[in-house]
């Protein structure tokens, strides 16, 4: 694969997975709209792979206070997110296990496609409602692990895991903020157990090249640049208008 079909994934990958806007159905229709060749199983687990470390680098102080709490008495497991990232990552852990073969049945462009749409739409209308109903709510126990249940709709191809762990904090009327935060931070379980079940197929090392350095390093790279003015924008303006851009991508994938 040319260098620049590379960087277009790169960048496709990086504001992809940081935006609720799936990045899997942007790396699809972008692929096709750009004439790039399928890309190898490989490469599309180095893209995911370069948006672990993004997160990874930006909650850096937070995975510190984690790894404290847990191994060191300094820090209380309460003081942390540590029990909720445990509660909201069972499901998807189970699900993903359980389910892997049948989701495949639901890999097709339309279908795709059809989830991007509906589910974007679907999280303005529950950060609106949000809106008219804020008020102070803690991420508790119980409420991630009713996130990670509805991350685990996620499997899907097109739901997006940031997105539905967003619209269903904001249906639980956790603020903007904490919602994007806290969804940003339960990601990253989520893809390193993605990448860890991947890896396991048979395919996965045979195809491991150049082109897979190239693609976690400009991943990471985009990623790291664009997490604080994406995370800015959606608390101060929403998702309106990445709504509308998953409905008109999601249908723009039914027809390619």
């Amino acid at each position: 694969m040319s260098d620049i079909n590379i960087v277009y994934l790169g960048v496709i990958q990086g504001i992809g997975e940081i935006l609720p806007i799936s990045s899997s159905v942007n790396l699809y229709f972008f692929s096709k709209i750009l004439n790039i060749q399928s890309f190898s199983f490989f490469l599309k687990i180095a893209l995911h792979f370069g948006s672990f470390i993004t997160l990874l680098i930006y909650f850096r102080k937070e995975l510190k206070d984690i790894a404290i709490g847990l191994l060191t008495k300094r820090k209380k497991l309460t003081d942390t997110y540590v029990l909720q990232l445990f509660a909201g990552t069972l499901p998807v852990v189970t699900l993903g296990i359980v389910a892997k073969r049948f989701i495949q049945e639901f890999d097709s462009p339309k279908v795709m496609g059809i989830f991007c749409a509906v589910f974007g739409l679907l999280l303005i209308v529950f950060d609106k409602l949000a809106c008219k109903n804020s008020r102070k709510v803690p991420v508790t126990l119980t409420k991630a692990f009713i996130i990670g249940v509805f991350q685990a709709m996620a499997v899907f191809p097109g739901i997006s895991r940031l997105g539905i762990c967003i619209t269903a904090a904001r249906m639980l009327s956790i603020s903007r903020k904490n919602a994007i935060h806290f969804s940003l931070l339960l990601v990253i379980p989520s893809i390193f157990g993605s990448i860890i079940l991947e890896l396991f197929q048979d395919e996965a090392f045979s195809t491991f090249n150049m082109d897979v350095l190239y693609g976690v390093l400009i991943t990471a790279v985009i990623g790291i640049l664009v997490i604080v003015p994406c995370i800015r924008y959606m608390e101060r303006c929403g998702f309106v208008a990445l709504g509308i851009y998953r409905a008109a991508i999601g249908l723009g994938l039914c027809f390619i």
